[in-house]
């Protein structure tokens, strides 16, 4: 327990963060300088809306917070780290030679703010998630392999890769993600604040809260916020206990602004499921919004509006996507659409130049860049871009001119599909977008999400496949499939739809 923190639960769309910022802005009108208020949390994206709130709420910029950055971010920082001496690809290549493991391609370790996740099937990958959790959850080895029971590894094998991992990072100097943490609660002399607070602190790791209970001691207040129906990462090595055992002193956040009465609800009855949470009452918005059940993604009225589509696993994700690509629905995942944004690009330039219209020299250059510049489809002469180099910001060219002095070579009326060099495939799936009516040419209006990278995010109209894996449903921890789908069904402002799933294992709502 921290003596002089508050703990302050969040449930979905109660204004957590906006309720941080105001505490923030009341240390800054007492006085107190920004460099003197540290902000810290598990993930990139938490500390990046903070900081991007903060900046525009007080009008600073990000160097004014030297303390809002994560945790892994801190450690990195306060042992005067370079990027050099952090593990890395080439690192966990070597390391893999030595071990006769696979760490990247089909064994992809993918760490995400520090920890290793494995991928499916990836041996390397597993071997590492269980070294890094181990060092996570303070635990040792043995008692990792065990909890895990996942006995296609080898305890042996989970020992050596352990020792080699050592041994390269004496040897080469070298420190990886958990070091960081690990480290600077061994060596580094912690910042004296007026203000610390914890964000998302409900996935926080053993490991991560000694580093926490360390900075609070040189800190005059913390505020520990988040939410423990929300706790979905303990395969990482989570412990939620030490988030509920935190403060003595709890403030919950009793009104969402997000969440209509239907959905909320829904949300109330799943998290009634979770054994020895915290009972906290909070109130939705006045809109009733609304809830209905569908057979599949085809029962979607997905023609209009705003929309994120989650499963449970990327398996499921890919399925859906699928689905939508044979609908004719352009939609997007992690950022990325099913056509590059660089093939969209060279398109609207073609088009608009197409149509008579002047290009500013920006776009042009990437459309030069984008092109194919050899053989028969070639559509402007090899080296061509480097006419532009001495090209002003405010130019604007047009075809003829192209054509003229910039030595582009496509003619007018070729389809700019094939302009953007696309396969066949993708040319069936932009046709059926036409003929949809939806534009390659603004942000997709759908998103597609496992329910993990959807967290913290929101839309008007949700939809959740409630299909899951047996790993999820007969787990050590049961209650933790519940947080999942809770965190699921509280993105919805307005409309949830729940689609049914024909699997094996699936989430009864």
């Amino acid at each position: 327990m921290i003596e002089n923190a508050t703990l302050i639960l969040g449930p979905p769309g109660c204004g957590k963060t906006y309720s941080l910022i105001q505490k923030v802005k009341d240390k800054l009108e007492e006085g107190t300088h920004p460099s003197r208020i540290g902000v810290v949390s598990f993930t990139t994206k938490a500390i990046g809306e903070f900081v991007d709130r903060a900046c525009t709420e007080f009008n600073l910029i990000k160097d004014d917070f030297p303390h809002f950055r994560t945790l892994h971010a801190t450690g990195y920082h306060g042992l005067g780290l370079q990027k050099s001496d952090v593990m890395g690809r080439k690192a966990y290549t070597e390391l893999g030679k030595v071990l006769g493991l696979d760490f990247f391609g089909a064994d992809a370790a993918s760490v995400h703010d520090g920890v290793a996740v494995p991928s499916i099937g990836g041996s390397g990958a597993k071997y590492l998630q269980l070294v890094m959790r181990s060092t996570y959850r303070e635990k040792s080895l043995e008692y990792e392999y065990n909890y895990e029971e996942d006995y296609s590894l080898h305890y042996e094998k989970l020992v050596q890769v352990n020792d080699q991992m050592e041994d390269y990072k004496a040897t080469n100097l070298s420190v990886d993600f958990a070091d960081m943490i690990k480290n600077y609660v061994l060596h580094v002399d912690t910042p004296h604040l007026d203000l610390l607070i914890v964000d998302e602190a409900q996935d926080l790791t053993p490991l991560q809260w000694t580093m926490v209970e360390k900075m609070s001691k040189t800190a005059e207040e913390v505020l520990i916020a988040g939410d423990d129906d929300q706790a979905i990462h303990r395969w990482t090595g989570v412990d939620i206990g030490r988030f509920m055992k935190s403060s003595a002193k709890i403030e919950v956040l009793s009104q969402s602004f997000r969440l209509p009465v239907k959905v909320w609800s829904l949300a109330k009855k799943i998290s009634s499921r979770i054994e020895g949470r915290f009972e906290k009452e909070f109130l939705p918005k006045e809109d009733e919004g609304f809830v209905t059940r569908v057979g599949s993604i085809w029962g979607l009225p997905l023609d209009q509006g705003s929309w994120t589509i989650m499963a449970r696993i990327n398996g499921y994700v890919d399925d859906i996507a699928d689905d939508l690509e044979e609908m004719g629905y352009f939609y997007s995942r992690k950022g990325k659409t099913p056509v590059t944004e660089e093939s969209i690009k060279v398109m609207g330039t073609w088009n608009d130049l197409s149509q008579g219209k002047s290009v500013g020299s920006t776009r042009i250059k990437e459309f030069y860049q984008g092109v194919p510049k050899m053989g028969d489809n070639a559509v402007v002469k090899r080296g061509s871009i480097k006419l532009f180099d001495a090209a002003d910001a405010h130019d604007v060219f047009n075809y003829d001119l192209l054509v003229k002095e910039y030595g582009l070579l496509a003619s007018l009326g070729t389809d700019p599909m094939d302009i953007a060099r696309l396969s066949e495939d993708q040319k069936v799936y932009l046709r059926q977008v036409e003929r949809k009516g939806e534009s390659i040419y603004k942000p997709a209006r759908i998103k597609l999400s496992t329910i993990h990278a959807m967290k913290g995010g929101e839309d008007d109209n949700v939809a959740v496949y409630t299909g899951s894996t047996r790993r999820c449903m007969e787990g050590k921890h049961p209650e933790d499939e519940d947080r999942v789908f809770y965190v699921a069904v509280t993105r919805a402002k307005q409309n949830l739809y729940l689609i049914e799933s024909d699997k094996k294992y699936r989430y009864e709502i």
